[in-house]
């Protein structure tokens, strides 16, 4: 059954769907985007690409910033939320097992059933997939390495409006066969009101609130107790927009909603002002992944003359492919 008729049954029954569910669905149903067979994802060739399959530069960048942070260290559990295709994963395996660093254990958190076959099928190492966070089991002896890359975009969140000193839910529905956005009076309007109080909000703002990302990062918070370095780089925001920031892709060009509704990339911009909050006891720092490229990638290969490690260094910390390296943002914090 395609993405659309799923949708339209849900409209048949409920009479509309938010966004937030229309998108886990789009994404992460069984014939969702992340679920599809045989159609590439993250490639030149795929719906979009990141900088891991860019350049495995990338991945060395994050391993400095890690190691700059924890210096003689023997032993190293990586968890990789997200890991996609698994090159990032295979980078950074690299890269520290060269530097004589035991990678003691690795864990991944990734939703899609599709990624989670190719992981297995690319890596001959052992690989903890975790369905939650809870169950990561770290040992006493061990420094545990969070990272991420452009997962966070990925989690979906509801869409409210305000008007007249409400926020108004955001829908979808059908008018004479046509898919509408509508707004809808929303049981969680005070919540939403007391949550972000610090913020003027005006009538037509647009407000993303996700519970997923807030649980999500509480589940962080949970398991980020002992000896641990945390990165996470993605496009995002730092001061709450007040606007729509869902961005739907396919094959590397950007479609209107309802334009289709099958074979399409559904993300939002990454409230980073939300994760600096929720870790700011560890003092978190922003940088521009342009930053991270030019300060953490390690300094032989800033040295380097081999022109395509040079036009990859251009391409992940400059203007390419939609200025990645100034658009998206690296966070990054840790406790010793």
């Amino acid at each position: 059954m395609s993405i659309q008729t799923k949708v339209d049954n849900i409209i048949k029954t409920l009479g509309s769907i938010n966004i937030q569910d229309f998108i886990e669905l789009s994404n992460f149903d069984d014939e969702g985007f992340y679920n599809l067979k045989n159609v590439s994802k993250i490639s030149k060739n795929g719906h979009f690409i990141t900088s891991p399959e860019i350049t495995p530069l990338f991945g060395y960048s994050l391993c400095n910033q890690f190691l700059q942070a924890f210096k003689n260290i023997s032993k190293v559990h990586l968890l990789e939320l997200g890991p996609g295709n698994g090159t990032l994963l295979h980078d950074i395996y690299k890269y520290l097992s060269n530097q004589n660093i035991e990678i003691t254990q690795i864990s991944i958190l990734e939703k899609s059933k599709y990624f989670k076959r190719k992981i297995k099928d690319k890596n001959l190492f052992e690989i903890n997939f975790l369905n939650d966070l809870s169950d990561l089991k770290v040992n006493s002896d061990e420094i545990l390495f969070v990272y991420s890359n452009e997962f966070f975009d990925a989690i979906s969140s509801k869409q409210y409006v305000f008007e007249n000193k409400d926020f108004n839910e955001i829908k979808i529905t059908k008018i004479d066969n046509s898919y509408t956005l509508i707004n809808e009076s929303s049981l969680l309007s005070k919540f939403l009101k007391d949550y972000y109080s610090e913020y003027d909000f005006q009538n037509g703002d647009i407000l993303e609130h996700s519970n997923y990302l807030v649980s999500l990062l509480q589940d962080l918070k949970s398991i980020l107790k002992n000896k641990f370095f945390f990165t996470a780089t993605d496009y995002g925001y730092d001061k709450l927009p007040k606007k729509s920031t869902l961005r739907l892709i396919s094959r590397h060009q950007p479609v209107a909603l309802f334009d289709k509704f099958d074979d399409v990339d559904y993300s939002f911009g990454v409230n980073f002002e939300l994760i600096m909050k929720t870790f700011e006891k560890f003092d978190p720092v922003i940088i521009s992944q342009e930053n991270l490229i030019k300060t953490f990638l390690p300094k032989n290969f800033h040295n380097n003359d081999d022109t395509e490690s040079l036009k990859a260094i251009e391409i992940i910390s400059g203007k390419s492919f939609s200025n990645m390296g100034r658009l998206f943002k690296n966070i990054s914090f840790y406790l010793k």
